[in-house]
């Protein structure tokens, strides 16, 4: 067994929560987490505990974590210097310790700041071409994490003898989508705070709401009329020009304001529209359903180009730059509705806004759709390990993967999810229950988070929603992208059966 004694960069340690995720869906069309676990009480939440032996001691050995590091999209997940009187700061600081001195084990964790998110998976590549050990626990975007376990990267993590999958610490969503034939790569859950903030919702300005004399859709989305119909339906009430007739940034009033990249994205999962699920041998088929998304694009068009210019959609830019442009028009009170990640409520912008705002989930295709179903963007964080990990060591490693996500469960989601996100950022009891509506129905497809194995399948509707001249092209796009899809989806099935061959 490997020791090392460095401490790399003046950091303790680890990885953040959030959330129980207990299953609720079916094979057929992907699977809904429940993160928030509403039937486990606070107290059975304390005493729930994990399955470790309690003389379990690795006297001392380094386990590094290597990791994105992004301010507001990874900022806090895998590490934090110090305790400084933040509630979630410090459950996971003391979480760090507890894992730490119950293991024996010193924790080091390397962030890179590349903006290029793909140089941790490559670095980790690297080392094992090279047979280094030099990573331990690789945590990444989701999407890059599962392309790169097509080439044989990482480790069995269902070979591990501590990582009990069925606990509600790990998103069992996330096991059922991504499991294939006794494999499993990536692990996530509470031990993760992107869980949480990549979730998409939308946004309302109580001021305006009640200028407009239009009550907050709460009840509507309790009685299932919060669909994309009537969303559309109240855009118009809101919006006031400033007199020269055209879209501008300051001075109009907008119903919505959104994006035509990734704030697109979130209307596959709550319209319903399925890519991937397993058959009956557990095998990956496409089920999508190109009539349906046609019909989606043509609610989606009138509500983003068709509503009198009612609605502001914002071109991709740079990184974060759509949604911090959606963000900063909602936070200025220029517009009544906004489709945002969670993430975006953490910043300073929408500390500082004036008016009150209300969260909802995103809205259903229709009231014949019976659930609510939330999207997290792809870039959620996901936990992988190298295979140049022996057998003796993987124990080890997923020995503290378990007393992280058991202790942040514990700790760091109520720190989190009740003291942070429902009590400080979202302030009204109606938006609490929203929440909880929200994620009791994160959806988990195995189609977006194999996006980059597929040829970024669901991409192509950014490019539909983006190109508007055009129109509804859902039909001739996915003609050709669905033919390309399924060639790649073949491929990715003989990557995966060779990896049972020597893994399973």
């Amino acid at each position: 067994m490997k020791k090392r004694w460095r401490i790399l960069s003046s950091v303790l340690a680890c990885l953040m929560l959030t959330g129980s995720l207990v299953a609720c869906g079916n094979n057929t069309e992907g699977s809904t987490d429940t993160l928030t676990n509403s039937t486990v009480s606070e107290v059975e939440t304390q005493e729930l505990k994990d399955w470790l032996p309690d003389d379990l001691n690795y006297n001392g050995d380094e386990i590094t974590i290597i990791s994105r590091y992004r301010e507001g999209w990874t900022s806090g997940e895998i590490s934090v210097e110090k305790s400084n009187g933040e509630p979630v700061n410090d459950a996971v600081y003391e979480r760090n310790l507890v894992v730490q001195d119950r293991l024996g084990v010193v924790i080091t964790s390397i962030e890179d700041k590349n903006a290029d998110q793909n140089t941790v998976v490559n670095l980790v590549k690297k080392a094992v071409q090279t047979e280094s050990d030099e990573y331990d626990i690789l945590a990444c975007a989701c999407y890059l994490m599962l392309n790169e376990s097509l080439s044989g990267t990482f480790a069995n993590l269902r070979n591990a003898e501590y990582l009990d999958f069925s606990k509600p610490w790990w998103s069992q969503g996330f096991n059922e989508v991504v499991e294939y034939q006794g494999l499993q790569y990536g692990v996530t859950g509470a031990a993760l705070l992107s869980m949480y903030r990549f979730a998409f919702v939308t946004l309302f300005n109580k001021r305006l709401f009640d200028e407009a004399g239009i009550s907050y859709p709460y009840d509507n989305v309790r009685n299932g009329s919060w669909t994309l119909d009537y969303q559309t339906s109240i855009l118009t009430t809101f919006h006031r020009d400033n007199g020269n007739g055209t879209q501008d940034t300051v001075g109009d009033v907008y119903g919505l304001t959104t994006g035509s990249y990734i704030s697109v994205d979130p209307y596959w999962s709550a319209c319903d529209v399925p890519i991937l699920a397993k058959d009956e041998y557990g095998e990956y088929q496409f089920v999508f359903d190109m009539e349906r998304l046609h019909s989606v694009c043509d609610k989606l068009m009138t509500m983003f180009y068709g509503s009198d210019n009612a609605t502001y959609v914002w071109p991709n830019g740079a990184l974060d730059a759509e949604q911090e442009d959606i963000r900063d028009m909602f936070a200025d009170g220029n517009a009544a509705m906004a489709t945002m990640r969670l993430l975006e409520l953490e910043s300073a912008v929408m500390r500082d806004m004036r008016d009150e705002y209300g969260v909802l989930p995103m809205p259903k295709f229709d009231e014949t759709q019976t659930q609510y179903k939330t999207l997290l963007h792809d870039q959620f964080t996901v936990l992988a390990v190298p295979t140049t990990i022996g057998d003796d060591r993987l124990t080890e490693l997923s020995a503290v993967m378990e007393a992280l996500g058991s202790e942040s469960y514990k700790r760091v989601k109520p720190a989190y999810y009740d003291t942070t996100l429902r009590a400080k950022l979202v302030k009204d009891p109606d938006s609490v229950e929203m929440m909880d509506i929200i994620f009791d129905n994160v959806y988990i497809d195995a189609g977006i988070i194999y996006t980059s194995a597929l040829s970024s399948f669901h991409d192509a509707f950014r490019g539909i929603m983006t190109n508007k001249d055009k129109g509804n092209t859902v039909t001739s796009t996915y003609k050709t992208t669905a033919k390309q899809a399924q060639t790649a989806l073949n491929r990715m099935a003989k990557k995966l059966n060779k990896l049972v061959e020597k893994d399973g």
